[in-house]
């Protein structure tokens, strides 16, 4: 080492020596510390060899600079290759290497040998080409931004939604351009692409997004088009305006034209969005499947205008003509300025919901939630969570400070509608499914929202949560009468029993429930009478203060959800395999360790069940 060893830590002497031992690479500038602007820890420099010639035409000899973080072994090691770039799974300004997830890596000493054979694997494939296999999921380029000179105009991502089932739309308008529509996000800080169209105003598609996520006062015009393939160089896109300027004229299309036609449009934000859209397969080798759309977020004309302190203008450079040269020839717009990638991200539904959704029998189901309290509000947002596409939700009551223990609202909800604020923040979890909110109780009165009646008429599921016994004679004849499944569901005291019963096609709820008292009246479950109807005393009840107040049940946030789980668990299934039988079911809660203190016990249980 070029230092004394006292400034490094034990480890890092440890590893840097383990390394030097197994000569898997020649050291040429020996460990030091990191000196980069704004970074930490050690640095050195080696060679690396890779088998030459190879097809893609890397020297044999490769140096990298190595960077060990100060948290080693914590942290992954970085490598940064000289004159090896825009290969796949490498970032596409610094040139680092992506190698496997840090977590293979084993944490002690041996990490950084670890390490330099991965990165050797990486030039020894990407010398031959088998970065990507054919197979493999695809991986697209790398767009990040992290060196822009000026920072980008917003840092809100840009959302689509493109998918199989929308790339027949597309395929025919490869090296077209035309129009879109955005919209700022409603609670969301995000920018929704909504409508597309030609240049003659055609519409092409419109996206899918709920109409309650879309803030419908902040709209944003901007323009789009479509190349063949995006890559530059390999794996590259294109870094510059000169780069994507010869990209785009190799597939007929004029970028400066369109980029100014964006820079133009009368905006009320100080900037513009220039979609690049490109095919991509869903696999490597195989045929393309959707668009990916890349956004470009530049400062308007708007924006340049406003620029403090102001640009100096005078004469007819004021002109927007002559600002567009000014700024093409040797401004923000000029060939050798890099180009204003924003983030992207595409939630289709198979992309939204790939890491857990309900079957799509259960996602297409139309639902409706009577009862938006602790028990209501948990198996609404585990059903919109879960990709339900349609659900409207009704209660008449408002969020109060003492409801935020057990509910999944937050404070910014206090006075609000309990259905209503629901509905919202579902929304945002699920910008792709219709979820409304209605103040109302229940049973309906001839002055209810008519659009609430038509709503609960097209359900297919009624689910009421209000533990209202009038509320569900109502719901439980209005369920016969028209030919819907009800679905109730109640806790007991302290919410160690829930109770859940399914109305079939030939029984009704009503029906269930009196065959599920009797039961256990008669003791032919293992429920014991007393506590599965225990009427608490006033003592026992949650009183909230002085006041006017409800007495309420005691039983925690996480008993609620546990048993909130397991039913909605029943509920999926039994919609996910088309049961047309009723269903009664009572679950039981356990604590977590049995009376010996020792194991843990089953957390919930059905202790009982029926079907009809």
């Amino acid at each position: 080492m070029d230092r004394a060893s006292s400034e490094f830590t034990d480890i890092v002497i440890e590893a840097y020596s383990l390394l030097r031992q197994q000569r898997l690479v020649d050291i040429i500038q020996p460990i030091r510390e990191n000196l980069t602007e704004g970074e930490t820890g050690w640095e050195f420099m080696c060679v690396a060899k890779v088998p030459c010639p190879n097809p893609k035409k890397l020297p044999g000899e490769i140096i990298l600079r190595v960077v060990i973080p100060e948290t080693f072994p914590g942290e992954p090691v970085e490598f940064y290759p000289e004159n090896v770039n825009a290969f796949p799974h490498q970032d596409a300004e610094t040139g680092k290497l992506c190698l496997p997830e840090e977590t293979l890596a084993p944490l002690d000493a041996s990490r950084l040998v670890c390490y330099v054979k991965w990165a050797l694997d990486w030039l020894k494939d990407a010398a031959n080409g088998r970065l990507l296999q054919p197979g493999e999921p695809y991986e697209l380029p790398d767009f990040s931004r992290k060196l822009l000179e000026s920072p980008l105009p917003t840092n809100a991502p840009f959302i689509f939604e493109e998918s199989p089932n929308s790339y027949e739309k597309w395929e025919p308008l490869l090296g077209t351009s035309g129009g879109v529509e955005c919209y700022w996000g409603n609670g969301i800080s995000a920018i929704f692409a909504v409508r597309f169209h030609q240049k003659d105003g055609l519409l092409v598609r419109e996206s899918d997004f709920a109409l309650q996520v879309l803030n419908k006062e902040r709209k944003i015009e901007g323009m789009w088009f479509i190349v063949r393939d995006i890559r530059y160089e390999r794996h590259r896109p294109p870094q510059t305006y000169g780069e994507i300027d010869r990209l785009c004229s190799s597939n007929n299309l004029n970028f400066y034209t369109l980029l100014e036609e964006t820079w133009k449009l009368n905006n009320s934000n100080k900037f513009g969005i220039l979609l690049i859209g490109f095919p991509i397969p869903d696999k490597v080798g195989e045929p393309f499947t959707e668009i990916h759309w890349q956004p470009l977020l530049i400062q308007n004309l708007k924006g340049f205008r406003s620029q403090k302190p102001k640009p100096r203008l005078t004469g007819s450079a004021r002109k927007p003509r002559q600002i567009w040269k000014k700024l093409k020839e040797n401004g923000c717009f000029s060939p050798s300025q890099q180009l204003p990638w924003g983030k992207v991200e595409n939630i289709a539904r198979d992309r939204l919901y790939a890491r857990g959704a309900h079957p799509s029998k259960v996602q297409a189901t139309s639902m409706v939630v009577f009862g938006c309290g602790a028990l209501g509000c948990s198996i609404a947002e585990l059903l919109a969570r879960g990709g339900v596409h349609q659900m409207n939700l009704v209660d008449s009551d408002t969020i109060k400070f003492g409801n935020l223990c057990r509910h999944t609202l937050d404070g910014s909800s206090v006075g609000l509608n309990k259905a209503l604020a629901l509905a919202k923040t579902l929304s945002r979890a699920n910008p792709l499914s219709r979820i409304i909110g209605y103040s109302a109780r229940v049973p309906l009165d001839s002055q209810s929202d008519q659009a609430l009646r038509q709503a609960i008429m097209d359900a297919d599921i009624l689910i009421d949560c209000t533990t209202s016994e009038a509320a569900f004679q109502w719901l439980n004849q209005y369920a016969v009468e028209n030919g819907k499944r009800l679905i109730s569901l109640f806790f007991n005291f302290h919410a160690e029993l829930l109770t859940l019963c399914i109305s079939g096609e030939s029984i009704s709820c009503r029906h269930i429930f009196k065959d599920l008292y009797y039961a256990v009246q008669q003791k032919y479950t293992p429920i014991d009478p007393e506590v599965y109807f225990y009427h608490p005393s006033k003592d026992e009840q949650i009183i909230e203060g002085a006041g006017c107040w409800h007495p309420s049940f005691p039983a925690l946030n996480a008993h609620v959800q546990i048993l909130a789980a397991h039913a909605v668990d029943i509920i999926s299934h039994s919609i996910a395999t088309k049961q047309e039988t009723g269903i009664a079911a009572i679950l039981k809660r356990k604590n977590l360790i049995t009376q010996n203190g020792n194991q843990p016990a089953v957390c919930v249980k059905k202790v009982w069940g029926k079907d009809y």
